[in-house]
This record gives C-alpha cells, structure tokens and sequence, in this order.
C-alpha cells in the first residue's frame, strides 16, 4: 500500500471517529460577542422629524391654521399635525418610534415681513405645556432639541441665519442653548438628551455648545444612503466627537426620495436607518418645506411596509445612541468556561447590552439553557435571554455593569 493511500485511510478514520465523537474537542471557554444592535436585530429604524413646536400658520390670515399649516401650535386638536401623523401612519404600523425635533422658543420667521400666524415658547400655556409633556411621556415619541428660534429672519428667504451658525462665541452659543434648555425643561419636565442643527449648518462654536450643555448625541450632518460607492462606507457608522465623546448619529432616508436599494444596503451594512422629514409642508415665505409628512405619508407607508421583511429594531434616537455608546464603551475580558468580565466606561447607568454566547463548554443534551448572574449577585431573567438548546448559541440581553457575569448550565 502507498503512502498516499495510507495517509487519506487514516485522515478518513480520524474524520468517522470525530464524526462519532470518539475524539471531538471539548469547548474549554465561552465564546462571548457584542451583537450589533439591542436583540441581534439587523438594525435600528428611526423615523426623525423636524420642527415640531407651539406654532401654525395660515396663508390667508385666518385665526386658525389652514391643512398642512400646523408645526405643532394645533397641540392635540384632531386636525393637528400630530393627530394627521397619528391617523395616517401611526395607527397601520404601531411599531414605529419617533423622534421629534423640537425648537423650544418662538420659532422666527424667515422673513421680516411675512411671520407665522402664530409662534410662541413651548411652555407659553398650560395646554401647552400639558400637550408636550403627555407627547413627551409616550413611549412612541421622543422630544429632542432643534434650538432656541431656529435662526433669525432676513429681509428674503435666502437671508435667513440658521441659528447654530450665527453664533459669534461659544459664551454665546452656551447661553442661547441654555435658555432654549430651560424652556423646554418647564414644558417637558425633563432635559432633552439630544439635539440636530437646523438646516445642517454650524460653526465651531455650536460644536462646543452641544459638548458644554451635555449632551448625549447629536445629529449634525445630512447625507442620505449612496448606493454608488462614492461616499466611504464609514460615514454612515455612528461616531463620537468632542471632549464628551457625543455620539454623532447618521441621517440616511430621504422619507419621500428612498429607494429600496438604500434599505437593503442599510441593513446588509446593520446601519441606521433614520428617516428624515418635516412636521409641515406650508412656511410663512410661501416656500414649501420638503420632505414633509403629510406630502410624503403614502411613500412613508410603503417605506414602513418595506421594512417589515427584516428583523428591524425600531427605536428613537436616544436608544439608538445609548445602544451604541454601551457597545463602543464595553471591553468584555477574562472570558473563562462560565464566567466573563466587563469594564465599562460610559456616561448611560446600567444601559442593554445584547450579547451571543457560545455555551458548548458548559451546557449539552441534558442542560441545554443558562442562567446568567450580573455582578450584583441578580440573576437576568428569562425574557431577556433567547436559546439555541441545539447548539448552544444563546442570545442575552445584559444591563451593563463592570464586574464579573458568571454562567451556569441548566435544564429549563
């Protein structure tokens, strides 16, 4: 016999042999991972839209907003702008989360001859203020902040400042931002923990403004989904800037000019999905604000309809940042057959982590499930995890501490 034949006889018989587990490895530790998003999902979807305050407009100088006219002012009214969106997208697909760009002072004009019909603070009333507090206390929406007034009026449209770029200092920039602040914590009742520029335009002083006032994320630049290659691939990751480390979320739909092309390459890239539009189509200047979600709303149920093919995570802003800052901040060391550790240096208490882990070490046949015990001695409960009793690859959502994790092996 060769000693080509002899040779693949015997890798032949060690592959049986393996094959019968007459000589498989053993799993000497657990394989620990961060999964990219809360609950393995391919990606979060947030729908973020702007300029949602205590304003309407009417062209014809009527005293009550005309379709499409209300920013906000209409509170809860059932012609509303919140009611239209509501009725028309909300109630067919209840899984949707919202983030609402709010400015917290009279809204300007951007003209000085053509002022909304009416403007004034969120917390000019009290419905009003009960308005914004209820919207803000529903687990579907978030309120974020979207500046003081906007920006200041010109004597034509194109002549509008945007209010984070006419900063002069960053003294000045702090102190609007804190007074918008202010306002929004009497309406709200709380501080907002995120924020966009208006129109996308900044300076470095509105920069510094967003690390001074603590804030937790921010969206500073607009760019939707290249499907072409053109734009690198990392521009649309979330990324961290400023002495704070504040989390720079991406904008990349379009809510009227989306293209499935953009969603499937979003989600095969497990980016944000976050879909950008206005509160209202009508402004003061005649203009037409684009994209809106009453000229877009049968597009936003078809994009809504489309997302249902993946395993999405809708989420607001906020969640989406603290997910990301848990993940980014978390360094899990010391992996042994049942235990693990974790240092985490982040500005969130306790955010969800999910995590995969491989449990071939400790769990077979007879013990195919775990039970995870965090650091304080509390064991996860059982709905925050997800089994494969096949092959041993569990899905656990932890809250984040630092400290050790043990895991042991169980039968239910």
């Amino acid at each position: 016999m060769s000693n080509d034949v002899r040779a693949r006889l015997r890798k032949a018989w060690h592959v049986v042999r393996r094959r019968r587990k007459a000589n498989a490895y053993v799993a000497r530790r657990l394989a620990v991972s961060k999964a990219r998003w809360l609950g393995d999902a391919v990606c979060p979807v947030v729908l973020m839209i702007d300029d949602l305050t205590n304003a309407w407009h009417n062209r014809t100088s009527a005293a009550s907003w005309e379709p499409g006219g209300d920013w906000g002012g209409a509170l809860d009214a059932p012609d509303g702008a919140v009611a239209f969106l509501d009725q028309h997208l909300l109630r067919e697909h209840p899984e949707a989360r919202t983030t609402f760009f709010v400015v917290a002072g009279p809204i300007s004009s951007y003209t000085h001859t053509q002022p909304f019909r009416f403007a004034a603070a969120l917390d000019a009333d009290e419905r009003s203020t009960d308005f914004f507090r209820k919207l803000d206390r529903d687990p579907r929406f978030e309120l974020a902040y979207h500046g003081y007034n906007h920006g200041a009026a010109g004597a034509r449209t194109e002549e509008f400042l945007q209010e984070w770029r006419g900063f002069r200092s960053s003294d000045e920039a702090k102190a609007q931002t804190l007074r918008g602040l202010a306002i929004f914590q009497r309406a709200t009742g709380r501080t907002p923990r995120g924020g966009k520029y208006g129109g996308w335009e900044y300076n470095e002083f509105a920069e510094d403004a967003v690390n001074e006032c603590g804030f937790l994320w921010w969206c500073r630049d607009w760019m939707p989904r290249d499907v072409t290659g053109s734009v690198p691939d990392d521009y649309y990751e979330v990324q961290l800037f400023g002495r704070n480390l504040v989390a720079a979320l991406p904008s990349t739909v379009h809510g009227h000019f989306w293209d499935t092309r953009q969603i499937d390459l979003l989600a095969a890239r497990q980016q944000v999905i976050s879909i950008e539009e206005h509160i209202a189509p009508i402004r003061p200047d005649g203009l037409v604000q684009t994209p809106n979600i009453v000229d877009d709303i049968r597009e936003l149920r078809r994009l809504y309809r489309y997302l249902r093919r993946y395993h999405v995570w809708h989420a607001t802003c906020t969640e989406i940042a603290t997910y990301a800052l848990a993940r980014e901040r978390t360094l899990v060391h010391d992996v042994q057959a049942d235990r693990f550790s974790v240092n985490y240096e982040g500005r969130i208490e306790r955010p969800a982590l999910t995590l995969r882990l491989g449990c071939a070490s400790i769990c077979s046949r007879q013990t195919p499930r775990v039970v995870v015990t965090l650091p304080d001695g509390a064991e996860l409960p059982p709905d925050a995890c997800r089994f494969d009793p096949s092959a041993f690859n569990h899905l656990v959502t932890i809250p984040v501490m630092n400290g050790t994790y043990s895991v042991r092996a169980t039968s239910c």
